[in-house]
C-alpha cells in the first residue's frame, strides 16, 4: 500500500524536509526553513566516536522533529527501544490509518545511498509498504525510494554515531491546538538562543556528547590536536561535510536559520537576521578551510586545523553575543 495524497519533494536537510513534507500532507502550510525555525532547529552537538572518523558534530539539536510537533501542539507518538516486530507492526498500523511515519535510520544500510560511511540519525518518512519492502520519502532523492525490510531492519538499529533502536515518530492528531504563528516564531527563537547559551534548557532534546556553545568551544579547543587521531585527514574531511554537506542546509545549519529569519516577520529586528547571515557565511568559510586541510600534506593539515580552530573560536564569540541579544529582546 501507498499513502494517498502524499507528495514527495526533496530539500536541504532530512529532518526539516520531512517536516515540510508532513506540513504539505496535513495542510499546515510551512516551507522548510519555517519548519526548521519553529523546531528551534539551530544548535550544536559535538561528540567522540569509537570508530572512524572518531569525532563528529551536528549544527542542530538531537530531537528537532519532536520540538516541531510540540511547538504546533499536535498529538504524536514517539517510540524507541521496541523490538523489530513490535515497532514494525506499529508503523504498518499507522500507515494503514493514513499516517506517514518518521523513521530515524543509519544511511550505511540504505541500499539506495550506496555509502560505506555510518551516519545517523537520518530522518525519512515511511509512506508505504508491502510484504518485502518499505517506501521511503528521503530528502536526498527526487523520487520515493524502495528499501527491503531486511535493510530497514539493519538501518533502524544503529550502534555507530548516535546509537538508536527502532526510533519512530508519528503525528496521531494533525490539527494544531492553541497555535499562534507569531508567538510560535518568537518562542521557538528564544528557546533556540537559550539552549545554545545553556544546554540544560532542553535536556530531553539532547543526544550524546556536549551541546550548545560549550560544545562549539570544545570543538575549537580540540581541533589542533586532531593530527594525533588515527586518520586525521578523514576526520577533518568528515568535519567539512558536517558543515557544508550531509544535509546541513549550508553553513552548519546556520543557513536554514538565516532563511527562517528572512521569511518570517520575527520580533528580533533586521540586525539579528543580518548577523545570522554573516555567521552562516563564516561557517561556510570554515568548511572550505577544513576541506582544504583534509587534502593537504601533514604540515598543511596542521596549519588548516589551527586556522579552523581560530575561525570557530571567533564564530563562537559572535554566536554568543547574538543569542544574548535575542534573549534580551522582549
Amino acid at each position: 500500500m501507498q499513502l494517498s495524497g502524499y507528495d514527495h519533494s526533496p530539500g536541504r536537510h532530512c529532518g526539516s524536509v520531512s517536516l515540510r513534507n508532513l506540513s504539505d500532507f496535513y495542510g499546515w502550510g510551512f516551507d522548510e526553513p519555517t519548519c526548521f525555525g519553529l523546531a528551534s532547529g539551530l544548535g550544536f552537538t559535538f561528540f567522540e566516536l569509537s570508530m572512524d572518523p572518531h569525532r563528529a558534530f551536528f549544527g542542530r539539536p538531537f530531537a528537532l522533529e519532536r520540538s516541531f510537533v510540540r511547538r504546533l501542539g499536535v498529538d504524536y507518538t514517539e517510540r524507541e527501544g521496541e523490538n523489530w516486530e513490535t515497532a514494525w507492526d506499529a508503523v504498518t498500523a499507522h500507515l494503514e490509518a493514513g499516517r506517514p511515519v518518521l523513521l530515524f535510520l543509519d544511511i550505511y544500510d540504505l541500499d539506495y545511498f550506496g555509502t560505506d560511511t555510518h551516519f545517523a540519525p537520518h530522518a525519512v518518512l515511511a509512506v508505504g509498504y508491502d510484504d518485502t519492502h518499505v517506501l521511503l520519502s528521503d530528502s536526498e532523492f527526487p523520487t520515493l525510494q524502495s528499501l527491503s525490510l531486511d535493510s530497514l531492519r539493519s538501518a533502524w538499529r544503529c550502534d555507530p554515531v548516535v546509537p538508536m533502536r527502532n526510533r519512530y515518530l508519528v503525528v496521531t492528531e494533525s490539527e494544531p491546538t492553541d497555535f499562534e504563528f507569531d508567538g510560535a516564531v518568537r518562542d521557538a527563537t528564544r528557546l533556540m538562543a537559550r539552549s545554545m547559551l545553556d544546554p540544560e534548557t532542553r535536556p530531553d532534546d539532547r543526544g550524546p556528547g556536549r551541546h550548545g556553545l560549550p560544545a562549539l568551544q570544545a570543538l575549537a579547543a580540540e581541533l589542533p590536536a586532531w593530527t594525533a587521531l588515527p586518520d586525521p585527514s578523514w576526520t577533518t574531511r568528515f568535519a567539512y561535510q558536517n558543515v557544508e554537506r550531509r544535509g546541513t542546509g549550508g553553513g552548519a545549519f546556520r543557513g536554514l536559520q538565516r532563511d527562517f529569519f528572512e521569511r518570517v516577520d520575527h520580533p528580533f529586528g533586521s540586525d539579528v537576521t543580518d548577523r545570522m547571515a554573516a555567521i552562516a557565511d563564516d561557517w561556510t568559510a570554515v568548511g572550505a578551510t577544513l576541506q582544504e586541510a583534509s587534502e593537504a600534506d601533514d604540515d598543511g593539515l596542521q596549519d588548516g586545523l589551527d586556522r579552523a580552530a581560530a575561525e570557530i573560536t571567533a564564530i563562537a564569540d559572535r554566536e554568543k553575543a547574538l543569542y544574548e541579544a535575542i534573549r534580551s529582546i522582549e
